[in-house]
């Protein structure tokens, strides 16, 4: 747009209006708009002109900043609808704060998984590569394996002789790496070492004769499946303490009990359960906690601070993934509001009014580039201070725990704990 005065007024906040009037907003008999795009100035388009109506500022740098649209002059519902467009989106005009959640809703392990398997591309350009099971990563760093040409299976005869097989973070069951080495495949483990101590001590627990409960998680997940498949017939999944108190063990020693907390899950979450099962069996053993994975119960730390300081929060995901239906719950918890994003243009107007601080939590199906254009958009109606707020827990050293505050992947690179 070009304002008299001011020049050029740029308007990022653009796709928020452009998608309003696809819904048929803020017309309340929902009359429908079609949007066409304009070469040149919107004067010159369609003989007779056009009628632009248009807010601005300037922001903290000076720049003019501005919200507008245009309809042919001709038209006079719809100039009325551009008239009271504008006219709603300029009442929103305000400083706002935006509190991002961690932004990356990747685990440590996930990222150099990821990262180990683009490398193992790099060093064998003639191999094709497959990853064994699929990675539980965001859609942007899995279109990267992808674009990488890395194919994803659930079968090793997928892989051909002289071909290499990765095992991802959370790992494979034991059978999968005995048929990839008898076979000779070349083989790239980016277990997490979290994970991997997990699967170690489920199997070393059954093999001293105990059988190993699982805490887990309400969700059955291919990490929780891993974990069984070390020792199936001697280990119990455990999902909640109300199961706990309830549990008949059948057939299991309650003196020769171990217990295990599976990765991904909140600590927090495992405690009230392992409380609970200590209660009923008294002698139950188990991990030492500096063993236990934190990055769960951070990030959901994280949410929560975000969403508890924020009028509104944001969750950047798609319709359907279990991952931003539980960031939603976390960040709802205690009634405050929350709405889901697939697209920038799902902000609505009336999402804004009298909101202050907005929240943002990014999930594994929002792809990056989601992110700068919800800040942009929203940028566009005033001056932004865009913050990140992280939490992050590790084991303090020296006090007999495992050395697991840096741990690292095979080929040597560091996981930040």
């Amino acid at each position: 747009m070009t304002h008299p005065e001011r020049g050029t007024v740029s308007s990022p906040a653009a796709p928020l209006l452009a998608a309003a009037l696809g819904r048929g907003e803020p017309d309340p008999g929902r009359r429908r708009v079609r949007l066409h795009p304009v070469n040149g100035t919107a004067a010159d388009s369609g003989g007779g002109g056009a009628v632009l109506v248009m807010a601005s500022y300037l922001d903290l740098n000076g720049r003019a900043v501005g919200l507008g649209a245009a309809a042919h002059a001709g038209d006079r519902a719809a100039v009325e609808v551009c008239a009271e467009l504008v006219a709603q989106w300029a009442g929103l005009l305000r400083s706002r704060r935006l509190l991002v959640a961690d932004a990356d809703p990747d685990c440590a392990g996930a990222r150099a998984g990821i990262e180990a398997t683009l490398r193992a591309v790099r060093e064998a350009p003639d191999a094709p590569v497959h990853v064994y099971g699929r990675p539980v990563a965001s859609v942007s760093r899995l279109a990267r394996l992808t674009a990488a040409g890395v194919a994803i299976t659930d079968d090793l005869d997928a892989v051909p002789d002289g071909g290499v097989v990765v095992f991802p973070p959370h790992g494979v069951p034991l059978p999968v790496r005995a048929e990839a080495a008898a076979r000779g495949l070349g083989l790239v483990d980016t277990t997490c070492p979290l994970a991997a101590l997990t699967h170690r001590d489920v199997a070393a627990y059954v093999h001293r004769g105990d059988t190993v409960v699982l805490i887990t998680g309400a969700r059955d997940t291919v990490a929780e499946r891993v974990s069984v498949s070390q020792a199936p017939e001697f280990v119990l999944t455990m999902r909640s303490a109300a199961q706990a108190a309830g549990l008949q063990w059948s057939g299991a020693d309650p003196d020769r009990l171990s217990l295990v907390v599976q990765t991904g899950i909140s600590v927090e979450d495992a405690a009230v359960m392992i409380g609970t099962l200590r209660e009923r069996f008294p002698r139950v053993r188990g991990q030492h906690y500096d063993a236990l994975c934190y990055a769960a119960t951070d990030r959901a730390d994280a949410v929560r601070m975000v969403a508890g300081t924020s009028d509104l929060t944001l969750v950047l995901g798609a319709a359907d993934d279990p991952d931003a239906d539980h960031m939603e719950a976390e960040a709802s918890a205690g009634g405050r509001t929350v709405r889901r994003l697939a697209a920038a243009g799902d902000v609505a107007a009336a999402w804004l009014t009298g909101v202050n601080a907005i929240g943002v939590v990014p999930t594994r199906s929002a792809p990056e580039e989601l992110m700068t254009q919800v800040l942009d958009a929203l940028a566009g109606l005033g001056p932004l201070s865009v913050v990140t707020r992280q939490v992050r827990t590790g084991p303090r050293p020296g006090y007999g725990g495992p050395a697991l505050t840096a741990p690292a992947l095979p080929d040597g690179t560091v996981i930040d704990a």
